[in-house]
């Protein structure tokens, strides 16, 4: 029987991660206090939550939710890492803060239902942001229209701009 402490964590786990479409795992192993609390500062400063709670726990609230596929990376110290807004950002800082640290080590991720080991997360983490896609998409598809409307204003211009040479010709020759 759970004690009640675990029953609130419980409930609370299940409550944050509720709506969360990304779901990180993070090994903070040899990670002093320090560098948790600088973990924790960069998570917070970007939306993110960075919470530890027991192996067995986690497991427990994943299954509730239906997550089943991060229960063989629930083994040793293990930090979960998520946000509400973004689920990518936690990739992000995860890896920027693994390089410069070169901990925590990231054990997996679920992302919108698909399991993603390690290597993934770096790979996904060096994305550009969804709004930098979608300009970059955009401006693929207006890159021609904007070449063509360039030329057709250049035709247009044309007439104009020889009429207005011709105009100061003659001004010359009076």
């Amino acid at each position: 029987m759970p004690t009640p402490q675990k029953e609130a964590v419980l409930k609370d786990t299940a409550q944050r991660i509720a709506d969360v479409r990304g779901i990180y795992l993070a090994d903070f192993t040899g990670m002093t206090v320090a560098s948790i609390s600088l973990l924790r500062k960069r998570c917070r400063e970007q939306g993110i939550q960075f919470r530890v709670i027991k192996n067995t726990l986690l497991k427990r609230s994943f299954n509730e939710r239906g997550i089943s596929e991060l229960d063989p990376f629930l083994i040793g110290p293990t930090g979960l890492v998520f946000s509400s807004d973004n689920e990518m950002a936690p990739a992000k800082v995860l890896s920027d803060f693994a390089k410069e640290f070169e901990k925590p080590r990231i054990k997996a991720a679920v992302v919108d239902g698909r399991l993603y080991t390690d290597k993934a997360i770096v790979q996904l983490a060096a994305l550009p942001s969804r709004e930098v896609l979608l300009s970059q998409l955009l401006g693929t598809f207006v890159a021609p229209m904007t070449t063509f409307l360039g030329a057709v204003n250049a035709l247009l211009a044309t007439p104009a701009n020889m009429a207005d040479a011709l105009g100061r010709e003659k001004s010359k020759a009076s």
